[in-house]
């Protein structure tokens, strides 16, 4: 009789893991351009994006603030803000005061805290998220020496996607290059998203090779992308959708 509890217990478990539902929201501000005089009410209405159930992960990238500041200011910005993934395009590494890791996989520093790539961890199932910066990054800004771009963005996409398979279970790529390039780049890669932050808004859609989704969203036009991710019988699957924001009024 005890062995057949144990058994009926066991197979509980199995159908309950089996039908178990996970998600992860990651909320996406694109070219936000914030004007820096409104930081704490930007700040508090980042933090208040709630869901009681679901895990919420907020991503920063492209320009953040509205006109050109100096470092010192996004830097500022961020510490106040504290994303848990942000890969600005308007911080030129002058500034070492910076308390957050800067998600940049084409951009090496001795000087400034730099990641590859990032791995968020849920319950059941995991997603990596790395970064690539345009090659014209250092062209058309002034760059702190200390910060040396590396341009074979192919070779680099291929390394982060190569460890990521290996690690997680979706794979990101947050992307400031054109679309067409993303396209060339994730052609022959395990790359489930492509989230776009160059400054224009590309439409959404599926790439050329079959695989990977594409999306694009401008926050300063008034909404953030909400990627939505859920786990269900050991395959992830994802949903895209503008929400608007309160914060792009100011």
């Amino acid at each position: 009789m005890k062995k057949k509890l144990f058994v009926i217990f066991i197979l509980f478990v199995l159908v309950r893991c089996l039908i178990a539902v996970e998600y992860l929201e990651l909320n996406f501000f694109i070219e936000p351009q914030f004007e820096h005089e409104q930081m704490n009410m930007t700040n508090f209405l980042v933090k208040n994006i709630r869901n009681d159930s679901i895990r919420q992960v907020n991503v920063f990238a492209g320009r953040l603030l509205s006109t050109p500041q100096s470092d010192s200011l996004t830097a500022f910005f961020i510490n106040t803000i504290k994303p848990d993934i942000v890969s600005p395009v308007d911080y030129y590494f002058f500034d070492r005061s910076l308390q957050v890791d800067l998600l940049i996989s084409n951009i090496e520093s001795d000087s400034i805290a730099i990641i590859k790539n990032q791995i968020i961890h849920c319950d059941s199932f995991k997603v990596g998220i790395f970064s690539l910066y345009s090659p014209d990054f250092s062209v058309r800004n002034v760059v702190s020496k200390h910060a040396k771009l590396k341009t074979d963005i192919f070779k680099i996409a291929k390394d982060q996607v190569q460890y990521l398979a290996g690690e997680t279970d979706y794979i990101i790529m947050l992307s400031s290059l054109s679309k067409y390039i993303d396209n060339d780049i994730v052609n022959n890669l395990d790359v489930d998203a492509v989230v776009s932050f160059d400054y224009q808004q590309k439409s959404n859609e599926i790439l050329s090779n079959l695989l990977t989704k594409f999306f694009s969203v401008i926050t300063k036009n008034g909404n953030y992308g909400k990627l939505r991710l859920e786990f269900k019988n050991g395959r992830v699957r994802e949903k895209w959708e503008e929400v608007e924001f309160r914060g792009s009024e100011f």
